[in-house]
Parts: structure tokens; C-alpha cells; sequence
């Protein structure tokens, strides 16, 4: 997944992956989720997901948001919407998961 909003289009694609910083192990996803409670079916208040983040959203503002691949994936187009370029980097996790690949 690599997108670039239209109105970030002059800017080249490498230009603006530049200014988004390598992700490492200890960066995780700024989604929320909401949580069920065991055996109640009730909601827990709405709680970071907190999984590894492989996906970076650079919006033009210079914010950015990071995201693990499911999330990542899920809201690609509204970030593009909002302006943001997306930089993924969730193919690590095939790599990862090839047959005597070392976890």
C-alpha cells in the first residue's frame, strides 16, 4: 500500500518517505478498539490497540498516525481522503512467516 493524496502529488513519492522515520519494534498502533468483558457481552471503554505498527499516515501538517497492518489496511483510503501518505511496511510480516523463517 502506497498512496499519495492528490494535492501531495507534486511532492515525489521518495520526498515525501523521506520524512517519515523508520518504524521499529517498539512503535504500536494509535487505533482504538473497543474491548467485550469476559462473559458479560458488555463494552470496556475504547482502549489503544496497541499491536506493532507497520503502516505511517504522514499528513500534510507533518502529524502522523501509526497503525498495525489490520488497521493500517482498514483506513487507507480515508487517510488518503484527509491528505496523508501512507508508507507500508507490513510485507516484513510475510517474510516473517515464511516456512523456517525465524521468529
Amino acid at each position: 500500500m502506497t498512496a499519495i493524496a492528490p494535492e501531495m502529488q507534486a511532492r515525489t513519492a521518495s520526498s515525501a518517505f523521506d520524512e517519515i522515520p523508520a518504524l521499529t519494534a517498539a512503535d504500536r498502533c494509535d487505533a482504538t478498539t473497543t474491548t467485550i468483558r469476559d462473559g458479560s457481552g458488555s463494552a470496556n471503554p475504547r482502549v489503544a490497540c496497541g499491536a506493532q505498527a507497520y503502516v505511517t499516515a504522514l499528513f500534510p501538517s507533518g502529524n502522523s498516525l501509526l497503525f498495525c497492518a489490520h488497521h493500517g489496511h482498514a483506513f487507507e483510503a480515508s487517510l488518503v481522503e484527509r491528505g496523508a501518505v501512507i508508507r507500508d511496511d507490513s510485507q516484513v510480516l510475510q517474510q516473517n512467516t515464511k516456512p523456517g523463517a525465524s521468529a
